[in-house]
């Protein structure tokens, strides 16, 4: 139900607001069902978690697509260490899959709530997004320990950590919220729509977002709150990535993930 409730909200949205294509968008690859996460590994092929087909699929860098992993029920988050250890949240049966470099796989961490959106710390724990209940969690990779460190958002889908330590996070209910490291928390969503899963860290101060609700890729400075908009009238946009000085973009209305250069 959980799952059939968030996917009726992004296409509804897609269909009504989204469809138009932009000059500067280059679609690298299709065919996806409702493509929610992107992640690279050493050798500069992509990850994308296929949220509708309950499955991880690789391209490599020739574009040869392959899937990687199935049965996982609604993989939403993925992220990739430095040894290509990937790592990838199951929103539907709430649980941390680590995929080995070797391919071996484990359910390393579970009892979280609708996890989506996840993201490496500088530390090297992975921050996890609690949905349903409103809360970032903090996970200790080398013991499994578990530590809430953010609480009292409105469903949370997205995090990325800045280099003071300050969290961004994004939230369906239309809040992006800058949380600096003693827990005190600054509204930086006004001019956002709704901010979707795919956010990333730019510099210092500025991030770039997806907003789901208006169907755009928007950077902001967290400082000035001075927003930017990247790309628009995409259709259905819910992953981001930043590669190589590119975006990529997972986009649930035309199952696709787009790129446009980030100069």
């Amino acid at each position: 139900m959980k799952k059939l409730l968030l996917s009726s909200i992004i296409f509804l949205f897609s269909t009504l607001f989204g469809g138009m294509s932009m000059a500067e968008l280059k679609t690298i690859a299709n065919s996806f069902n409702a493509p929610t996460g992107i992640a690279f590994d050493n050798a500069g092929a992509m990850y994308v978690t296929n949220w509708s087909s309950d499955s991880i699929v690789k391209i490599n860098a020739n574009g040869k697509k392959e899937t990687v992993y199935s049965n996982i029920s609604s993989p939403a988050g993925i992220v990739i260490d430095a040894q290509d250890n990937i790592y990838v949240a199951s929103y539907g049966d709430d649980y941390i899959l680590k995929i080995s470099a070797n391919g071996e796989t484990k359910k390393i961490s579970d009892g979280y709530h609708t996890p989506t959106g996840i993201a490496f710390s500088k530390s090297g724990k992975l921050l996890i997004t609690n949905r349903s209940t409103g809360e970032i969690v903090s996970l200790d990779l080398n013991n499994g320990k578990k530590e809430i460190i953010v609480k009292g958002l409105s469903t949370p889908v997205g995090v990325t950590e800045l280099p003071d330590n300050s969290l961004v996070v994004s939230q369906y209910s239309g809040r992006l919220t800058l949380i600096d490291p003693n827990g005190n928390k600054t509204e930086l969503g006004s001019s956002f729509t709704r901010p979707g899963v795919g956010i990333v860290t730019i510099s210092p101060s500025v991030v770039a977002v997806i907003d789901n609700g208006a169907n755009m890729v928007r950077e902001i400075d967290v400082k000035t709150k001075k927003v930017n908009t990247l790309v628009s009238s995409l259709s259905g946009a819910v992953a981001l990535a930043l590669h190589n000085n590119h975006y990529y973009i997972g986009t649930w209305g035309d199952g696709s993930v787009h790129k446009f250069n980030k100069n």
